[in-house]
């Protein structure tokens, strides 16, 4: 018959830090996958706003333009997210669901 080996406490900190590791992981991934959802959510959500795509020209007078992105900061439960939002020059496109990160 085997004699069982008590469980050490430099096990049991390699566990604990093995745990720490996945989870911090899964919590990074999400973050990084809800971040580039958003992203991509809100440039789709401009095109159709704006009704053509990057660098394209048009030969009406006066039509709105894209004006780059700012930065927001949202916390959520997997952490602090930084958000790139787009932006148009007369400021008339606002994300469709910012409103619930605000």
């Amino acid at each position: 018959m085997r004699k069982v080996t008590p469980i050490t406490e430099q096990f049991q900190h390699f566990v604990r830090e093995l745990k720490d590791s996945f989870w911090g992981d899964v919590y990074g991934k999400t973050r990084l996958m809800w971040k580039q959802f958003w992203e991509e959510a809100w440039l789709q959500e401009q095109r159709r706003y704006l009704g053509y795509e990057r660098h394209e020209r048009g030969p009406e007078p006066g039509r709105e333009y894209r004006n780059g992105f700012y930065w927001r900061s949202f916390e959520t439960l997997f952490g602090t997210i930084r958000l790139r939002i787009a932006r148009s020059r007369r400021r008339g496109f606002l994300p469709r669901g910012i409103e619930a990160f605000q």
